[in-house]
């Protein structure tokens, strides 16, 4: 059976669940159906002139801002006659007047299942901000990418929650977008009418690399989304994650680097699933922009069995080891946090900056957060809306 995201299965109940309601549509240009048609060309034949508005969220409604922080204004888009409102630009969450004759939000989040992809966080904070005021959020919801059943990295804490951590969840969640939502509903005991437009066909034992697009710049496709639960480690470092190549996130290295031993003591460690080719690589932008980088690639081999946040807490701590008067750790701000450490932010605690300093292999703390991903899925079960 062909996987169905909500979008597709969207058309055929319309009626019953929004009904002659208005609307504002919550999406990025780049989402699309099953049948490569745009979420907001779907949804504006089925309500007409009741969509009121559209609003983006990070990297904009055209998918055109690289990096965090990086704001963008809302605007009429004279080609569908409609205003889209950015939630990531002056402000991260609606204007008062944005609420005004608007019965209900429809959401179609493309999420990678990396607790640090903001947009279900982001959804999260809207949830939270929209409690009490009436307004029914309907989520189209997507499956899980990279299945719903392998989790990795440590549990986000509460007093590390940011726009890149809204629940205490770890880095791989397993869980699909509305299945997070739910969950966020629940922990901040929220009044908000949710109501969660199934995916068909698919099982949480398998991976999705459906329908890919654009969701972010630097998530080009589902090669990608494979490395990005530890990959998203680099950016709390000095390392380039890739960005400003035509292989981000695969891509990991600096000026200072020397490849070969990275890669020799990367591949010493036997980690599965994975091979790490030492390359140079030059950057266009971001940091070492113009620099040749040494550096490694990170070549998955069998999806089931890399660790993508093992690998890369490794290949940091080793790059660490290796130049230890070169490496630094990112400074602060990170996503709106102008005093934390970004790899604290990111890691949802200070548990993997701690470790790395004291290069702790990840062994010496794979227990704790085995542990704590246990509590975690125990915790998300009553939420889960997949097989």
């Amino acid at each position: 059976m062909n996987v169905l995201n909500g979008i597709d299965v969207l058309p055929g109940m319309y009626g019953k669940i929004v009904g002659r309601r208005k609307i504002a549509l919550v999406t990025g240009s780049a989402n699309i159906d099953s049948a490569g048609q745009p979420t907001y060309e779907v949804v504006r034949r089925l309500a007409g002139r009741r969509l009121q508005a559209i609003w983006s969220l990070q990297h904009g409604f055209f998918v055109d801002k690289q990096d965090n922080m990086v704001p963008s204004p809302s605007f009429h888009w004279s080609m569908a006659d409609v205003e889209v409102r950015s939630l990531y630009g002056e402000r991260l969450l609606p204007a008062p007047e944005w609420l005004e004759g608007i019965d209900a939000l429809l959401v179609d989040p493309f999420d990678v299942g990396v607790r640090v992809y903001t947009f279900v966080n982001h959804l999260a904070m809207l949830l939270r901000f929209l409690s009490g005021r009436g307004i029914e959020v309907i989520v189209l919801d997507r499956p899980d990418p990279l299945n719903g059943r392998d989790l990795e990295g440590n549990v986000a804490r509460p007093d590390h929650f940011s726009i890149v951590a809204q629940l205490p969840v770890p880095m791989r969640h397993g869980l699909s977008a509305g299945e997070y939502l739910s969950f966020a509903l629940s922990y901040y005991n929220l009044d908000v009418r949710l109501t969660v437009v199934k995916a068909r066909g698919w099982s949480r034992r398998d991976y999705f690399p459906g329908d890919w697009t654009l969701p972010s710049p630097n998530m080009p496709s589902f090669a990608t989304a494979l490395v990005y639960p530890g990959a998203v480690l680099l950016e709390g470092t000095d390392l380039s994650e890739g960005r400003g190549t035509t292989r981000p996130f695969e891509l990991a290295g600096a000026p200072y680097v020397d490849p070969f031993r990275l890669a020799g003591e990367l591949q010493r460690l036997k980690l599965p699933g994975a091979r790490f080719v030492p390359v140079f690589f030059k950057p266009e932008f971001s940091k070492h922009a113009g620099r040749v980088c040494g550096g490694v690639l990170t070549q998955v081999l069998d999806p089931g069995r890399f660790r993508s946040f093992q690998a890369y807490y490794e290949l940091i701590r080793l790059t660490a080891r290796l130049h230890p008067e070169k490496f630094k750790w990112k400074l602060p701000p990170y996503e709106f946090e102008f005093k934390r450490p970004p790899i604290d932010m990111i890691c949802g605690s200070e548990l993997i900056r701690t470790a790395i300093e004291k290069n702790t292999p990840f062994a010496g703390i794979r227990n704790g957060i085995e542990r704590e991903i246990g509590a975690y899925a125990e915790s998300v079960r009553p939420f889960l809306l997949y097989p």
